[in-house]
């Protein structure tokens, strides 16, 4: 990370990182849904990715970082986007027996408090069933339950009905053409290095909590 802050620093250029599921469809109704709502929310974000076969890039850690900091690292950028407030503390632990294993899951619970009183609660687990949907996120605030079901589904309690709405992918090519007009001139940075930054150390200390067992405060 100091690298990256150095190299910008010296840099005119600037940083774009993939954490596309700011950027879905359904994430964006989502995001109208908050700005509605006053006060801290709780999210729950549950996701089975499933094993990984021993060859898999993802299990050599000389050459991925792991899973925490390769694919949990989305789920809690979802959260800092969700909330727009800065993480204060992470406890996270894996799931896996301790003995015999190195400090590199790729299972693991997290809880997260934010700074405007909100919590995020993630459960990336390797065990499961393929039957059961790969991602699901609910959000519970004031008024209102929002599940999303694999960014395809969006269903909203609210008033004691229920609204549905769809959508179609990650976010993938929303982050790319938000880019690309960046790049144009003809619109803002659509992700400014700070806040992926800010996600990307918070991975950091949930892989230190797992790592230490402890909670981990963040500067």
């Amino acid at each position: 990370m100091a690298e990256i802050d150095e190299a910008l620093a010296k840099s005119s250029g600037s940083v774009q990182v993939g954490f596309n599921r700011r950027f879905a469809p359904i994430s964006v109704e989502l995001k109208k849904l908050l700005a509605t709502a006053p006060g801290p929310k709780t999210a729950s974000f549950r996701v089975v990715p499933g094993k990984l076969e021993p060859p898999h890039w993802y299990a050599n850690y000389a050459e991925s970082g792991g899973r925490v900091l390769g694919e949990a690292c989305h789920f809690f950028d979802y959260f800092c986007f969700l909330f727009d407030a800065k993480p204060l503390r992470v406890s996270a632990q894996t799931t896996w027996p301790a003995n015999g294993r190195l400090p590199f899951p790729d299972s693991l619970t997290a809880q997260v408090e934010f700074a405007d009183g909100s919590c995020g609660q993630l459960v990336y687990t390797a065990e499961g069933d393929s039957s059961w949907p790969k991602e699901e996120c609910t959000v519970f605030g004031a008024g209102f339950v929002a599940e999303i079901v694999n960014f395809q589904q969006l269903v909203i309690h609210r008033g004691r009905k229920k609204s549905t709405h769809s959508g179609n992918g990650k976010g993938h090519a929303e982050q790319m053409a938000a880019w690309a007009s960046f790049l144009r001139g003809q619109a803002a940075h659509p992700l400014p290095f700070e806040q992926s930054r800010q996600s990307m150390l918070l991975t950091f200390a949930a892989l230190e909590s797992i790592q230490q067992a402890r909670t981990v405060d963040l500067c």
